[in-house]
């Protein structure tokens, strides 16, 4: 089935994305995933993207409250009725491809990672579903890590361990039964089973059909991160 990405992107298999939350590990995940022939993986963008769907959401909500009908002049909400918040939409995403995102035209795979998604509460699954709807093949990996890692981890060491261990667990139920609903385009992994060896990554490699390229992966975890 095309897609409208097909045109400046003709190479293009789909669209991933890193969901996770801080220190899970996604930096060396994302690196791992960019060893994939042709893949583009950014880094992160304060959940633009909430922004982006809360905005088509608007839209939306007035198209559909306000514009059964044609309402004149005087009326506060006119011109609702000739709102397009599907395009609007798919427009806001393209922007973001294009001066977000900035992948090559020879793309095969690009997306990002994010780590803000627990800012979306119970809007967390709807903002999935609006970028499986505008993104191409849009395949989520959930990336998950023992909650007591994180809650040593960078930052977090200066949160309440409570506060930590009650984001971290949500978060991850979240992403369970996300990936339990939507098995085609969503994924689960654990820093535990890949961060000293990527064999640990094959299911999601297989999961996307694509190859592991042992070289290049030994290469990425014999680069130390800097952060």
């Amino acid at each position: 089935m095309s897609h409208r990405f097909d045109a400046t992107y003709p190479n293009l298999k789909g669209c991933i994305f890193i969901v996770t939350y801080g220190r899970s590990g996604s930096t060396l995940l994302q690196n791992l995933l960019m060893t994939i022939d042709g893949a583009t993986i950014r880094g992160e963008n304060h959940n633009a993207m909430e922004c982006i769907w809360g905005a088509a959401r608007r839209v939306r909500m007035t198209r559909y409250s306000w514009g059964e009908e044609p309402r004149g002049p005087d009326h506060p909400w006119h011109g609702a009725d000739q709102m397009r918040p599907v395009k609007f939409g798919a427009a806001l995403v393209d922007a973001f491809v294009e001066n977000v995102l900035t992948p090559p035209n020879d793309a095969r795979w690009f997306g990002f990672k994010e780590i803000r998604y627990n800012a979306l509460g119970d809007d967390f699954p709807m903002v999935l579903d609006f970028m499986h709807h505008h993104f191409k093949n849009a395949r989520f990996i959930f990336n998950t890590r023992d909650v007591d890692e994180v809650a040593r981890s960078g930052w977090w060491k200066d949160w309440d361990r409570e506060d930590v261990h009650r984001l971290v667990e949500g978060m991850d139920a979240r992403f369970a039964n996300y990936a339990a609903q939507y098995p085609e385009r969503a994924i689960l992994t654990n820093y535990a089973t890949f961060y000293d060896d990527p064999s640990g990554l094959e299911p999601v490699f297989d999961w996307l059909e694509e190859p592991i390229d042992t070289a290049k992966t030994a290469a990425v975890l014999a680069w130390r991160l800097d952060h």
